[in-house]
């Protein structure tokens, strides 16, 4: 009789939490310890959309130039994009970066909804600068299928 080994998620998404507390050295830490900066979470989630949710700008920054994906997105769960959740924020300016460095706003997730069609449902003046942000970037042909990365 073999026994596998209990997933420990605490030790596995120290990234994510690190990301969601926009703590630039602890991640540096994880990341040289050879953490992978676009691997997801339970939730279906990456360090990168835990920075943004936490609208850490200087932490998506970092994510980015480490190789975060900057379109990750668990498509067999139907996982949402870090613009998805950009998109739904009041932070104009992390949508920029995000348009900026490839985010794809056309890829769908949650009810089959796009980080365009979120923004666009605003009646909010946040929301229609992002909205007006979306539009001033072009949208990619078709986005990656990132397949779920073992933790």
């Amino acid at each position: 009789m073999s026994r596998r080994k209990p997933y420990d998620w605490f030790e596995a998404e120290k990234l994510h939490r690190a990301a969601s507390d926009g703590s630039i050295a602890e991640m540096d830490r994880l990341v040289r310890e050879g953490r992978d900066v676009s691997v997801f979470d339970g939730l279906s989630r990456g360090p990168l959309h835990y920075a943004v949710i936490g609208e850490h700008y200087k932490a998506v920054v970092w994510l980015l130039g480490q190789g975060a994906d900057v379109n990750l997105h668990d498509a067999e769960h139907i996982g949402e994009t870090p613009l998805s959740f950009a998109a739904q924020s009041e932070y104009p300016e992390m949508v920029e970066l995000l348009l900026r460095s490839g985010a794809d706003p056309d890829i769908k997730g949650w009810m089959a909804q796009t980080a365009r069609s979120r923004a666009n449902k605003r009646k909010d003046p946040d929301g229609a600068q992002i909205a007006a942000l979306i539009e001033k970037y072009k949208p990619s042909l078709s986005a990656p299928v990132v397949k779920r990365k073992k933790k």
